[in-house]
């Protein structure tokens, strides 16, 4: 959208910079699609860091809302750095003489912003506080799929925590994970 209002419909002509000047009046094809799968990996990147913060704090005792809180808290800043300089360092495809350089350049700029500070800041964590610890799902590490793997029940934690508060097992985990381990050729 922002694009099409630079490069298509010329709103920041008025600027005076070549570089946000239309380009022949239409966006190059290249353009968003080099501008999304890098911005794709760029979010998951960002997203996976705080997730991973939230599942460790959640495992160590404390309840959804309180972990999704802790985790913003400590890895925000982070992000926000990591987002900064990836601004700074795609703007620099803005200096470019080249208009498609320079379109790639704006899309990535816009999209870091957008992602750093309003996806992974604000909606990320609000709709992650929403949802209650009962529905929580967090993947199971290695060491537990080999404990299933040989037949022994896994524990759900880090070493020594045991299972979160919450944690209910509604089903035996024989029931759960056996179609999953008799798939990888692993009889219960």
């Amino acid at each position: 959208g922002a694009s099409v209002m630079v490069y298509q419909l010329g709103y920041l002509e008025f600027l005076g910079l070549e570089a946000l000047a239309p380009a022949g009046g239409s966006l190059f094809w290249i353009s968003p699609s080099v501008a999304l799968a890098v911005l794709v990996g760029l979010g998951l990147d960002y997203d996976i860091f705080l997730m991973d913060s939230v599942m460790e704090h959640w495992q160590s005792g404390k309840d959804g809302k309180s972990a999704v809180v802790t985790s913003l808290d400590q890895a925000g800043t982070i992000i926000s750095a990591a987002g900064i300089i990836m601004f700074l360092a795609f703007g620099a495809l803005l200096a470019s003489t080249t208009p498609v350089l320079n379109q790639i350049g704006f899309m990535l700029c816009v999209g870091v912003l957008l992602d750093c500070f309003v996806t992974t800041k604000v909606t990320i964590p609000c709709l992650m506080a929403l949802v209650p610890d009962d529905a929580n799902f967090w993947p199971l590490k290695q060491s537990a799929t080999r404990e299933l793997a040989i037949g022994r029940e896994p524990s759900f934690g880090l070493e020594g925590i045991g299972q979160p508060p919450g944690f209910r097992r509604s089903l035996s985990w024989k029931w759960k994970y056996g179609v999953a381990l008799e798939h990888l050729g692993h009889t219960i």
